[in-house]
């Protein structure tokens, strides 16, 4: 009978053949833990997206009043409109009647206020509403500079507002306006935490609120016109006005009454406009300390971003501090 030694002979060799592979073969490594996102330096260059919920100062009310009064009475906005126009004309007894007989001319015109101003009501509230919303809030592009051992700059370079469906961004050097630079620190905490040092600046509040009116809001309401006058102008037709008018009176011409419709429209911009240039009369400074979330996004201990900040603070004025309503920032290091 054929002995089977052989055969187990072989698959013994085979066996121990194989361990002897596999003890000669690298036992692979388990995966090596993700880098850690916290930041253990705070140092770069950040560009830097802020939006401050503020208190409306009393300054800036009597701006936000005139535009509410053009439209708040029963024969508003012809009674307005009227009345603007006819202080410009020339002394005389032409407009002494015609100041007289205004009410009626208001209420005339008022039933043909289709004709003459069709969107006068609604530009006008467009505007009012618009003004009002960058009066209490407004963004900021800034860039963020942090050197090593936490010494910062914060340069603020110009303005977002919150109106339309896109927000307009506008340049502080477009605007004729100076850059915002002021100094503070920045500490990064073992979690990641930045919390950026107390630091105060003076904040252009009226000179800001023109820039928005101008940029953001006439512009949103009458896209051809730059500034509210233009705006003002085009929601009115002062020929017909005019033409009206002179109808209604029965003194001076209807040219008459048409240039100082148009010079109506002139003031009441002028008007506007020097009640916001008073607003700085009475200088405002923003009072603000901040905090974020630093993330390391490569794993090489810089922080990349600052994620979810807040900025707490005030906004004052001699005599006068107001809490800051809501403030958030984000940045992200520069290429």
């Amino acid at each position: 009978m054929p002995s089977s030694h052989p055969v187990r002979c072989c698959s013994s060799v085979s066996i121990v053949l194989a361990l002897l592979a596999s003890c000669g073969s690298p036992v692979p490594a388990p995966d090596a833990a993700p880098p850690s996102t916290v930041p253990t330096s705070p140092s770069g260059v950040f560009t830097v997206t802020s939006t401050l919920d503020l208190a409306v100062p009393a300054a800036a009310e009597p701006v936000l009043a005139t535009l509410a009064a053009m439209t708040d009475g029963p024969d508003d906005p012809t009674r307005y409109l009227v009345d603007r126009m006819l202080v410009t004309l020339p002394e005389g007894p032409v407009k002494t009647i015609a100041i007289q007989a205004a009410p009626y001319v208001a209420a005339y015109l008022n039933e043909r206020l289709a004709g003459i101003a069709p969107r006068f009501v609604t530009g006008i509230a467009a505007i009012a509403d618009g003004l009002d919303r960058i009066a209490a809030q407004v963004g900021t592009v800034e860039t963020l500079r942090i050197d090593g051992d936490g010494a910062a700059t914060r340069t603020i370079t110009g303005a977002r507002f919150g109106v339309g469906a896109q927000p307009t961004t506008v340049a502080f050097a477009d605007g004729g306006l100076a850059d915002l630079v002021v100094g503070t620190h920045v500490v990064l905490d073992t979690t990641g935490r930045a919390a950026i040092g107390d630091h105060a600046y003076g904040w252009p509040y009226g000179a800001l609120l023109r820039l928005g009116l101008d940029r953001a809001v006439i512009a949103g309401v009458e896209p051809t016109a730059r500034d509210l006058a233009t705006a003002l102008a085009s929601l009115v037709d002062c020929a017909a006005l005019g033409a009206l008018a002179a109808d209604r009176i029965g003194f001076g011409s209807a040219t008459l009454y048409r240039t100082a419709c148009r010079a109506g429209m002139a003031a009441i911009a002028s008007e506007i406009y020097a009640r916001i240039a008073a607003i700085d009369d009475a200088p405002l400074a923003l009072d603000l300390t901040g905090t974020a979330t630093g993330v390391d996004l490569d794993g090489d201990g810089s922080m990349d971003e600052l994620r979810a900040g807040r900025w707490s603070g005030s906004l004052h004025a001699a005599g006068s501090r107001e809490p800051i309503d809501a403030a958030g920032f984000t940045g992200t290091k520069a290429p």
